[in-house]
């Protein structure tokens, strides 16, 4: 089980990368720190390396967790100012989505089926947040981010797809993404 220390270390240097890549990014990157989709990214592979469900799951909060302690630490380093209204979100996102990325990290460590489903929900996730901001944040950043978003995840799920033997386990993957991405866009939209 890789330590609870590694998620709050690596979530905190996440968050603050995010805080100084806003300032260093140029106008086509800067998506890039302003996008949860990196943060779910390294809540998955923490909790993939946990392997166990329960442990991975708790991994997964926390790293999120610490990516927003991490990013508020480095805007007020910068000068910057965190409204408590923005930090209160994203600690209750952390928590929401932190577990299902942890339980998918974990079966991402699996063979087959359990394996396919845990991957493709992390391509589930980029593709819905991609595609949020390619229908809904484009005038306002770079459409280039949210191609290339949608399409790394759009890469992942085909390749856990193609990889899987079984038509009823390619369905299975390929359905696992579908609604992740659905959820991500959905609950995107609402908010």
């Amino acid at each position: 089980m890789v330590g609870w220390s590694v998620a709050v270390g690596a979530g905190l240097l996440t968050g603050a990368l995010t805080a100084y890549g806003q300032g260093w990014l140029s106008d086509a990157t800067t998506s890039l720190a302003n996008s949860a989709g990196p943060w779910a990214l390294v809540a998955f592979v923490v909790a993939r390396y946990n392997r166990k469900v329960p442990p991975a799951m708790v991994a997964a909060v926390l790293t999120l967790a610490s990516c927003e302690f991490g990013y508020v630490l480095a805007t007020d380093v910068r000068g910057g100012s965190n409204s408590s209204s923005t930090i209160v979100f994203w600690l209750v996102a952390a928590v929401l989505a932190g577990p299902p990325l942890g339980l998918a990290g974990a079966w991402s460590t699996h063979g087959g089926l359990r394996g396919g489903v845990g991957v493709a929900a992390l391509g589930g996730v980029l593709i819905g947040e991609g595609l949020y901001g390619w229908t809904t944040l484009a005038d306002t950043t770079d459409r280039r981010y949210w191609a290339v978003e949608m399409l790394v995840g759009a890469a992942i799920v085909m390749l856990f797809a193609v990889r899987s033997r079984w038509p009823r386990h390619t369905s299975a993957i390929v359905g696992a993404a579908v609604a992740a991405a659905l959820v991500v866009f959905g609950v995107a939209r609402l908010v």
